[in-house]
Formats: C-alpha cells, sequence, structure tokens
C-alpha cells in the first residue's frame, strides 16, 4: 500500500498509473473497435445506433409557411436596422 501514498508525491508513480490507465482504456477501445467491426460486417449490427420509430413524416405546410414567414419578417428587419445605422463612425477615417 506503499504506493497510494505515493500518488501524487512522486512523479515516477504518478507516470506508471498515467500510463498503465491509458493503455486499459487503448486496449478496451480497440476491442470494442474489432467486436463492432465483425459484428458489422456478418450483418449483426446495421451501423446506425438510432432508431427511428416513425420514418416517415408528413409536412405540415400550414406550420412551414408560418415559420417562413416568421424568418422573413425577422430578415426584413434586420436589412432594415442594417441600412438605418447611425452609429459613430470609424475615427480612423
Amino acid at each position: 500500500m506503499k504506493i497510494l501514498k505515493e500518488i501524487g508525491r512522486s512523479p515516477h508513480v504518478d507516470w506508471i498509473i498515467i500510463i498503465f490507465s491509458t493503455s486499459i482504456l487503448a486496449i478496451a477501445l480497440a476491442i470494442t473497435g474489432i467486436y463492432l467491426y465483425n459484428a458489422v460486417n456478418q450483418g449483426d449490427e446495421d451501423g446506425s445506433s438510432a432508431k427511428t420509430v416513425n420514418s416517415s413524416r408528413i409536412l405540415d405546410q400550414k406550420k412551414l409557411s408560418a415559420l417562413l414567414e416568421r424568418f422573413s419578417v425577422k430578415e426584413a428587419a434586420s436589412e432594415k436596422v442594417r441600412e438605418g445605422y447611425a452609429g459613430a463612425s470609424d475615427p480612423s477615417r
């Protein structure tokens, strides 16, 4: 249990812990990658993690028109502000 007391005090022990934990993580990720690669190749996994319940969504034209109108109003207001800018002029000119 001497190693537990040396954590944070001895750089040698700290580096051993960092290298050991990084190696374990790299090995775990490699094994997971190999497993998923083989699963996709064999057809067990389709490659997508998200399952869509209803892939055929119907577009609501009324909501789309309202959204486009709202964006048009915002764009017009933004253009009006840009054209009528009367702030301080650039002092370097």
